[in-house]
């Protein structure tokens, strides 16, 4: 039977004090859904075609329950009457400049958001079309006067597709060509590391498990096999799940995301982990990468440059996670020659922390 020493019962103490920090900076039940509240415009016969959700006060809809949402019913009996003035509406707010020239909005449309369909809901699906422009499209000036959920802005068109964020006065500029859509989708990879704790977290951890209790040449080899694995998981999850070709629910890849975190920090912790985790890296990657590749997907960029994107997408994680590793391996260094008769026991505690972290995102996904 499997008996922890004293230092490890301590370490495990401190790792669970330490969880109440990291819950705290990672409050959010799922963590890759940040591109499901995004803003679409996409280019459909030389004109703009824009769908959005808008908080349901800006269009002019009214809460008559009380409760401080709209549901469908006061939708429904509404609709008609601010749909008079949508487009009057969405032209005061959006603003739409086409190679250099303003477009007008010639058509507006409502709808209640589908995944709030017989619930109240704070938002309002909007949809625009812009008048024709003449040529191909090769820059396209945004600005956003509406209040959303996201700031997320994605424009596509047959050829490309380029994803950005609105600046903080609701503004955006695009160019639509290869090499946007190349530096979009790395900066989008690398987003997506900096942005998912979860995806952070089991990198941290398996790191730590690879180099036990000391930096040498061979653990570093380690790491390098582990994080190459770890790249050829996500990859190949990313490809199969953005070309709907492994179709995975959320409510199933989220839990085992958790899962998987507190399951590699329990190896590590326990010393059974093994000098050959690459195979546990690449499984773990197929898992995480579905999570994200499902949002991504979702947008809809039916684009020419699949390859272009994807490729870039990739090598953005690639670079970010390099990144993550590196530093984990930097600190653990110093502080082994700081406190050499404390670095096992940090490392402890801090695997005990995260996986406590991942055991609580597991039950919370769980939940509906």
């Amino acid at each position: 039977m499997w008996r922890p020493a004293p230092h490890r019962w301590a370490a495990a103490l401190l790792g669970l004090a330490a969880t109440g920090i990291l819950l705290a900076a990672a409050p959010a039940a799922y963590a890759h859904d940040e591109t499901s509240d995004a803003l679409s415009l996409a280019v459909e016969e030389n004109r703009i075609v824009g769908t959005a959700l808008v908080e349901y006060t800006d269009l002019g809809f009214k809460d008559t329950s009380g409760d401080g949402l709209l549901d469908e019913s006061e939708f429904k009996e509404q609709q008609s009457a601010v749909s008079a003035g949508l487009v009057s509406t969405a032209r005061e707010r959006v603003e739409l400049v086409v190679n250099g020239t303003e477009m007008s909005i010639v058509g507006a449309g409502l709808s209640f958001p589908e995944k709030d369909t017989g619930t109240a809901s704070a938002d309002v699906g909007l949809a625009f079309v812009s008048g024709p422009f003449d040529g191909g499209l090769s820059q396209l000036a945004f600005s956003w006067g509406f209040n959303s959920p996201g700031d997320t802005v994605v424009v596509s068109d047959a050829d490309s597709a380029v994803v950005g964020q609105l600046s903080d006065d609701g503004t955006v500029t695009f160019t639509l060509d290869t090499w946007a859509t190349a530096t979009s989708f790395l900066r989008q990879g690398v987003e997506h590391i900096r942005l998912g704790l979860d995806h952070t977290l089991f990198l941290v951890v398996l790191t730590l498990g690879v180099v036990g209790t000391q930096i040498t040449r061979a653990t570093a080899w380690r790491v390098v096999k582990l994080v190459t694995a770890f790249t050829v998981g996500h990859a190949v999850s990313l490809c199969l799940a953005y070309f709907s070709l492994l179709p995975v629910p959320a409510q199933i890849v989220e839990p085992a995301i958790g899962l998987s975190i507190a399951g590699v920090a329990a190896l590590v912790v326990r010393s059974k982990l093994g000098t050959h985790p690459w195979w546990i890296a690449g499984v773990v990657g197929l898992v995480h990468e579905l999570g994200f590749a499902s949002s991504l997907a979702d947008l809809g960029l039916a684009t020419a440059d699949h390859a272009v994107a994807l490729l870039t997408f990739n090598l953005g994680i690639d670079l970010a996670q390099v990144a993550v590793v590196g530093i984990v391996m930097a600190s653990y260094a110093l502080l082994g020659k700081l406190l050499p008769r404390r670095v096992e026991f940090v490392r402890l505690a801090v695997c005990v922390a995260i996986g406590a972290v991942g055991l609580f995102w597991t039950v919370t996904r769980l939940i509906p």
